[in-house]
């Protein structure tokens, strides 16, 4: 009885899913802002807890100042992009960018150690690395593209995650 009950919500919400991943699909932008906000607030809690962390052990334990300090400009950060959405938005397209520029170029590297090490695939390592490089480069100077991208991302992981659910159902029948 149970496990009918866990498949059937796991195909409703495999179902969900894959409905709100094409509804993002539609408004990518403001699902790049919607999930900047969730990134936001999660930053302004993570900085309320190295406060907390900080005045709960600074008399019994050795902790560092640079703890409250991080907490301090964590939260001050957090709250002012809260309020400031085009600055929060502008922050985590050049955020977004510069993370595909840095996996490109780790990816590189790692395509010139495979290279060293005789691996026959070193090619397409490499090649995946500069299309890194100058996807981010480019992203950098195109934060709107870069907005679009991150929703677009964040759809077809949800529609990903959704397919994966219904599938799960599908595949576990009635055991």
């Amino acid at each position: 009885m149970k496990n009918g009950i866990v498949r059937a919500l796991l195909l409703i919400f495999g179902i969900l899913m894959v409905i709100l991943g094409c509804i993002l699909f539609a408004i990518p932008g403001a699902n790049s802002l919607a999930l900047s906000y969730i990134v936001c607030i999660l930053m302004l809690l993570y900085g309320i807890a190295e406060i907390v962390f900080y005045i709960a052990n600074r008399k019994g334990h050795a902790v560092s100042g640079w703890v409250l300090a991080d907490g301090i400009i964590t939260a001050i950060l957090s709250l002012l992009l809260l309020f400031m959405p085009v600055v929060q938005i502008l922050t985590m397209s050049i955020m977004f960018a510069v993370w595909v520029l840095f996996t490109g170029v780790t990816r590189t590297s790692a395509a010139f150690v495979a290279k060293d090490l005789g691996e026959s695939n070193w090619g397409w390592i490499l090649a995946v690395g500069i299309i890194g490089i100058l996807l981010g480069v480019w992203l950098m100077f195109d934060p709107l593209l870069a907005i679009i991208t991150i929703g677009f991302l964040v759809a077809v992981a949800f529609i990903m995650q959704g397919v994966s659910a219904i599938a799960i159902f599908f595949a576990t029948g009635n055991k």
